[in-house]
Parts: C-alpha cells; structure tokens; sequence
C-alpha cells in the first residue's frame, strides 16, 4: 500500500501529473536540426522517445496530432508502465482516438475517451464499449498477424508470454458484465474514509481547501468547486453528457497485496489517485486561449471544458492534418454569442460523416455492393509514420543490457512515480545529445513545499550521477518539467 504521505496519490498512475506535451516541439534543446534532413524535406532518421511511467497516452497522442507542423518523420514510442492494466489503457485510449468517422464523430469520441479516461462510472453504452474491446483486444495480444492488420501502430511483441497472458486474464476481466464482481462506489469511498479519517465528516470543507489553497496555488485556478468537488465525492470527473453514470469502469481495477495478519492477500480494487483528479492531462494548457477568460477574477470555463476542447482538437488534427479551428462567436446582437462545443462540432461531424457513405472508386473487400463499406470492415484512422512499442515492466533495468537499445532514444521522459528508473546505466540506451524530461511532483497535493525541494534536490543528484546536465534551472515547487541533456564524451 501507499505511505500514508501518498495516501491521496495511490499506487497506480491511472493519469498523468502534468499537461500533455509535443515532444517534437522542443526546438533547440533537442536540436532537430542534427536529425539531418534529406533534400526531399523528409527524416533521414527515426525519432525515438522512451515514456517510463507516464500513466496515459496523452504525449503520444498530442506528438501524433501536431507532427503536420514538423518535417516529416518517423516516430518510435517506447512505453515503460509499472502495471499491465496501465498499457491496456493505452491501448483502448488510442483505440478510442484512431476510430474513424464513419463509426464515430468527433463529438462522440471525445465524450467516450473522457469517460473512460477519468470516470470511475460510466454510461451503460460506454461500458458496452469496453466489454466489446475487451474480446477484440484478446484477439490482439494473442495473435501478432491479427495486431499488425488491425492496429498497426501498435507492436508488442516485445512483451514476455506471461505478461500477455495476464493482460488477456485483465480483458476477461474488464467484459464480466456482473457489477458485484466490482463495485468501485464501494471502493472509491474506502479511499476516502481511510485517506481522510476524521475529516471524513466534514470531507466537502476538505475538498473546497484542497482545491482552492492547494490545487489553485499550483496554477490550477481553471479548476471548479463543482467538477472537483463531484470527482472526489464519487470518482466522475467528467459529465459531459446528460445520461446515468452508474456502471463501474473497469479499466480503473488494479491489484495490491495487502498485508493481514501476517500473510500477504492479493486484493482488486480502486488503488489510484483520490486527491488530484484526472484535470492535468488536458485541462490546464490550450492553444485557444479564449478558453481561459475571467470575469470578476474567476475563470468563467472550467477544466473539463478545455479537457473537451483540446482532445477534440487533437482527434481533428490526427484526421484532418491540420489546425482546428472553433466557429467565432456572432458579432450580431440579434444572434447567439456563442456555441457549446456540442453545437460547434454538430456540423462537422455530419460532414464527416457523408463523406465515407459515398460511392468510392477505390473501395475494397467491404464493398456492400450499393458503393459502400461495411462500417465493421472501415479501419483505425492510419498512422503510418508511427509506431507505440509496449515494453515489459522490468524494461528499465533490462534494456541497458540489449545491444538493440544501444544509442536509441533521442528523448527520455520519466514521471515523478518512476524517477528511481534514473540511473547511469541508461546512457548505454541513449543518443548522442539525447533530452531527458522529468516531470516534478508539483501536482501532488499531499507534499509540502519542503517535500518537493526535497523531491527535486534527489532528482538531481541522481541525473547528475548519470552525467545529465540540466538544460535551464527548474524550481520543482513552480515548475512542470525538469530538463537534462546527456552528451557522451568521444
């Protein structure tokens, strides 16, 4: 279990503690330029990222959306999580993100990866969803032939026989349709109680002093007494469609071993972050900075609509290769001054959704015979300049010792949970120059400013034991990230 100093944080990182970033866009300190460029403006060389730890896919899918800005390249995602549940959830996370349109709208989509992402109850067609990716996806882990065909961006075989067998055991698991099996209410609120204690009584004060003298002073002012409050009552973060959210998402289920009475009990449950919440990934940082408008000094939009905003304008980006641009607001009095993102995306959506009911030309085995495909037969949105390798949980210690990592990554980064994986035997897997990003503990709001020196004064006496120099000063009480750079001496 936890110490009772990361009660709140718990065992397992079901979101990542810090905004989703481009890791192209990382201009001199990655010195792209050094990627040396071929007269047809196109990568001689692949650009390799190592994730250790980062708890969702929200680097890979912000780096897939924005690549039509950079030359272009190959781009290899290395994944290293703790848990096999972890690389289950990226797996239907980017499922979610690469449905076509002609099964699923934008609007849709977003709705549906808020849900599962951050929603410890869902909708009842959300949890039909997930039982049905369940099966498909133990036909991926099972079958290498069916991965490449079906979802090609993704590669596991590197995981071990053992591994996949237990994720294949974690999708049985996740389509059990009986509630009782888990009733993560019932857990959720476990949590609380033990986290809180005494305080359980008087949890909303808790929750409001949290929010505003914690959470508000670390840059999270965006964030409202009603999501936050309603995600830590009941685990919902996100409700951004009327409907019931009465069924247990069981892509949040993870085991500990628990000690009783002297012997060691596994036991399935809710063992994931009840303090935080799942707002930092998308909800604090937009390029649309219309989002972050005030009134009276407070923020008048709210974290899940930025959350909503921006992965409905990365999911624009992965299909359209291009910038998503919102409707401006009517300039005419006589007019509505604005539109919900639901209203804004309505349109489009029906666009894109005419667009694969036409007769095509080109159409291929799934032709129905009126000019139309099959809507099973359409496949994942194609990716073809990117590749998410899933690496084994003990990938940190082992892939020093493999020749085939020798000099890989170009980019490193860790998560504050995983930042005992610094090490100098790394070096032997990075390139020459390589970026070394590490996420501070900043969001975490059991740890006291002192806590986070301390914190950040161990990070950098373990990067400077590895050789990595820092890029620019970082104060881990402020600041997101921490920069190295590692150069190997010749």
């Amino acid at each position: 279990m936890a110490s009772k100093g990361t009660e709140g944080f718990g065992n397992i990182a079901w979101w990542g503690f810090s905004p989703a970033q481009d890791l192209q866009d990382l201009g001199k300190e990655l010195r792209l330029e050094k990627l040396t460029l071929s007269e047809s403006a196109e990568s001689s060389r692949d650009l390799n990222v190592l994730l250790v730890g980062a708890g969702d896919c929200r680097h890979i899918l912000k780096t897939i959306a924005q690549s039509y800005r950079w030359h272009r390249r190959k781009i290899n995602f290395y994944v290293v999580e703790n848990q096999l549940e972890l690389l289950l959830r990226h797996l239907l996370l980017l499922h979610i993100a690469l449905e076509p349109p002609a099964r699923m709208g934008l609007q849709e989509k977003t709705e549906l990866y808020l849900e599962v992402f951050g929603d410890a109850l869902v909708r009842e067609q959300t949890a039909d969803y997930i039982r049905t990716k369940a099966t498909d996806f133990i036909k991926l882990i099972t079958d290498a032939d069916r991965l490449a065909c079906d979802m090609p961006l993704v590669d596991m075989t590197m995981l071990k026989f053992r591994e996949r067998d237990a994720m294949e055991a974690i999708c049985k698991f996740w389509r059990d349709p009986e509630v009782k099996s888990f009733d993560i209410a019932k857990f959720w609120d476990a949590r609380q109680r033990r986290y809180l204690e005494v305080r359980y009584d008087s949890r909303k004060n808790v929750y409001d002093w949290d929010r505003t003298m914690k959470l508000h002073e670390k840059d999270a002012k965006i964030l409202h007494g009603s999501e936050y409050n309603r995600w830590r009552e009941s685990g919902v973060a996100f409700q951004v469609r009327e409907g019931d959210y009465t069924v247990g998402n069981r892509t949040l289920a993870s085991g500990v071993l628990l000690k009783r009475e002297g012997e060691r009990i596994p036991a399935r449950g809710y063992w994931g972050d009840i303090a935080t919440g799942p707002f930092i990934s998308h909800g604090l940082e937009s390029e649309n900075q219309d989002l972050f408008k005030t009134a009276n000094g407070l923020h008048t939009g709210c974290c899940s609509f930025v959350s909503e905003y921006n992965l409905l304008a990365m999911f624009h980006e992965i299909l359209h290769k291009e910038r998503y641009v919102p409707p401006k607001e009517e300039k005419d009095s006589g007019e509505k001054k604005g539109a919900t993102l639901t209203e804004i995306t309505e349109e489009e959506e029906e666009e894109e959704d005419e667009g694969p009911e036409k007769p095509s030309e080109t159409s291929g085995g799934g032709d129905r015979g009126d000019g139309t495909a099959k809507e099973e037969d359409q496949g994942l949105i194609p990716c073809p300049d990117f590749k998410v390798h899933f690496l084994p949980l003990n990938a940190c210690s082992d892939i020093p010792r493999r020749s085939k990592y020798a000099g890989l990554f170009d980019v490193v980064f860790f998560a504050s949970g995983m930042v005992h994986g610094i090490t100098p035997e790394l070096n032997a897997t990075l390139a020459d120059e390589a970026v070394i990003i590490v996420e501070t503990a900043k969001y975490l709001i059991d740890l006291r400013n002192e806590q986070l020196e301390e914190f950040g004064k161990k990070v950098n006496e373990m990067a400077a034991a590895a050789g990595w120099k820092p890029i620019s000063a970082c104060d881990f009480t402020k600041d997101v990230f921490a920069k190295y750079q590692f150069k190997r001496n010749s």
